[in-house]
């Protein structure tokens, strides 16, 4: 009676599927013009020059007669949005921006630099804003999507903005907030417990 209670519930018990490997990325390829050879990733040559991205995650497009190659910072190489979100480079009026999410505004092109960031339009501005490194290290794929909110002529970006009728503020971070009282602005963003935003400055002493 026990063994077949025993074997009842072995076949009961959820089985794991085994976890594949991740996919190892492809090897560097080199590409060779006019008596110059480079080496990297997505290599490219416009006839004149020839350039390759220096990571397999990056991008080369041939635009306005140059190759643009681009890499994404390691922040987004350690954590993915997903297989849909992939760099690109675009250009506008001679000037090209290379990244995630690229908008034309004006004649003037701007990309994020992470797939977790947010651009957008005002007037005749075109902003384009991340959220800081130490944000996409505790949150990874699922970052909170920032927005952008206007006021007046003035723009901003960040999580749990607030705006008068002239200016706006936004926390950087998705566990900040952002209070307005009496026209009066004040933000706060509590630091990271789990990672360092290499890009903030360090405290003064």
């Amino acid at each position: 009676m026990l063994s077949l209670l025993a074997m009842l519930w072995l076949a009961s018990t959820p089985v794991e599927a085994p976890k594949l490997p991740a996919p190892r990325p492809p090897p560097p390829e080199c590409l060779s013009s006019q008596g110059r050879t480079v080496c990297g990733y997505q290599c490219k040559s416009s006839g004149t020059n020839t350039a390759c991205a220096r990571t397999p995650y990056g991008v080369c497009q041939v635009l306005a007669g140059i190759v643009h190659c681009w890499d994404p910072p390691k922040v987004v190489i350690h954590h993915p949005a997903g297989p849909s979100e992939k760099p690109e480079c675009m250009e506008s009026r001679g000037k090209v921006a290379c990244g995630y999410n690229c908008r034309l505004f004006n004649g003037e092109v701007a990309c994020n630099q992470t797939p977790y960031g947010v651009c957008s339009t005002h007037f005749h501005q075109l902003v384009c804003w991340d959220p800081p490194e130490s944000v996409i290290h505790e949150f990874g794929a699922k970052t909170p999507e920032p927005r952008c909110l206007n006021a007046s002529e003035a723009v901003s970006c960040g999580y749990d903005c607030k705006a008068t009728r002239a200016e706006v503020r936004c926390a950087s971070t998705p566990n900040g907030v952002c209070r307005l009282d009496n026209n009066r602005f004040t933000c706060f963003d509590p630091p990271s417990l789990l990672h360092c935003d290499h890009s903030s400055p360090p405290p003064a002493d």
